[in-house]
């Protein structure tokens, strides 16, 4: 789970490609890559939490906690079904989540 980002050959060939332009600076290239990290991982937590919380209620045998859980699931790997786009001075990079 933490190298997932990592292992998506499209979003490591989009940050080569900004690496290698000159025309951007050392700043901006690293805000991208900090801010790939945070969503990468910030999308990783919730949904590996949302899954454990959805086991939980299975185990307790509470429908209306799995109902709640399951369902807040699928709205955030909904949420990021088509990509997320990143920004910094004018440049962005496009981020994709395996749901």
């Amino acid at each position: 789970m933490i190298n997932d980002f990592a292992m998506d050959p499209r979003v490591t060939k989009q940050l080569r490609v900004i690496k290698s332009l000159q025309s951007r600076s050392e700043d901006t290239v690293q805000s991208l890559y900090a801010q790939a990290i945070i969503e990468y991982s910030l999308y990783h937590f919730k949904k590996e939490r949302l899954k454990k919380l959805i086991d939980k209620a299975l185990y307790e045998r509470d429908e209306g906690q799995f109902q709640k859980w399951a369902t807040e699931y699928k709205q955030w790997i909904d949420s990021h079904g088509e990509g997320k786009t990143v920004r910094e001075d004018g440049f962005e990079l496009y981020l994709t989540f395996e749901s």
